[in-house]
């Protein structure tokens, strides 16, 4: 029999790889214990993990978190002060349809996580996701391209206030059409926000998907990952603060092997948010696509009778 506490620290670390890469951190707490004949975690220990990672996205944030605090409270201020406070309205904006439709159907979402086939299933849906949004981008850079080999056409026009150049705004020369987090407006947002509910389902990735709403909505691929982390931390402690009475039940994980997982959850969080962000700025996301696919199947197979 594998030790609790073996089970929180596999399954912390899975969390926090798979919260902030594509690949659905909620599918993989369904597949990978039904996969290995561990008991499904409960629901306390799921809702620990979330906190670890959340806690991860303020500590790599906590500068932007921060300057995006400061903007709200004071009045004015320069165009830093500006852009935080836009980029903080939109976080909001983008949070709402994701708490409406969670608490409108909660039940429903909690049925579909008791079923491996069904967080199998929406992992082949976040693969065509991927694929769909990288699609996308190609199009507009190769478009930017024969713009650029062809006469000279309509300057594209600035945001109205850009941002200062000591802030990660998400430029992305290699897509030159691609939109900055200084040029997205609420609709954009809105859009990220909406396409955020689909990730209610396990199997849907939350970063994937808010990642390929954005660049869909004319974002940088950087662009849109910066506003995907951002927008994962009103999602988690949303989560948490709604599952607190969970916390307080015995669960199948004693104190101990809760705050390792969490630790796990945390730290590997941490470190994947720092390697995605380097990562969207050079290659594409397909890779993560044909994983899904792969674990998709994989789960759908350990799924079936017998």
């Amino acid at each position: 029999m594998i030790p609790t506490w073996l089970q929180a620290l596999v399954l912390g670390v899975i969390q926090g790889l798979t919260e902030f890469f594509p690949v659905s951190s909620s599918g993989h707490l369904v597949i990978v214990p039904a996969l290995l004949g561990w008991p499904h975690p409960d629901l306390a220990f799921d809702v620990a993990l979330h906190m670890g990672t959340a806690g991860a996205v303020v500590v790599y944030f906590r500068a932007d978190l921060a300057a995006m605090a400061r903007a709200l409270v004071a009045r004015g201020g320069g165009p830093p002060a500006r852009f935080h406070r836009r980029l903080t309205v939109a976080v909001v904006v983008s949070s709402v349809p994701v708490a409406l439709i969670g608490l409108a159907l909660k039940s429903t979402f909690e049925r579909a996580f008791a079923t491996p086939a069904v967080a199998s299933g929406f992992l082949l849906v976040t693969a065509g996701l991927l694929v769909a949004g990288e699609r996308v981008r190609s199009a507009r850079v190769r478009s930017a391209a024969r713009i650029d080999a062809g006469p000279p056409g309509p300057a594209r026009p600035s945001p109205a206030e850009p941002a200062p150049g000591d802030i990660h705004t998400g430029a992305d020369a290699s897509d030159p059409s691609g939109r900055r987090l200084d040029e997205l407006t609420l609709p954009r947002a809105l859009m990220v926000g909406i396409a955020q509910t689909l990730a209610l389902f396990p199997g849907v990735s939350r970063s994937g998907t808010t990642i390929t709403a954005g660049v869909l909505a004319g974002l940088t691929r950087e662009a849109a990952t910066r506003f995907s982390f951002l927008l994962a931390l009103p999602a988690l402690v949303g989560a948490g603060v709604l599952s607190l009475p969970d916390l307080a039940r015995p669960g199948m994980f004693g104190g101990l092997d809760l705050a390792l997982g969490v630790l796990a959850a945390f730290a590997t969080g941490y470190v994947a948010i720092h390697f995605l962000l380097r990562l969207v700025a050079r290659e594409r996301l397909t890779g993560f696509a044909v994983y899904c696919v792969a674990m998709g199947v994989l789960g759908l197979v350990g799924s079936l009778p017998g």
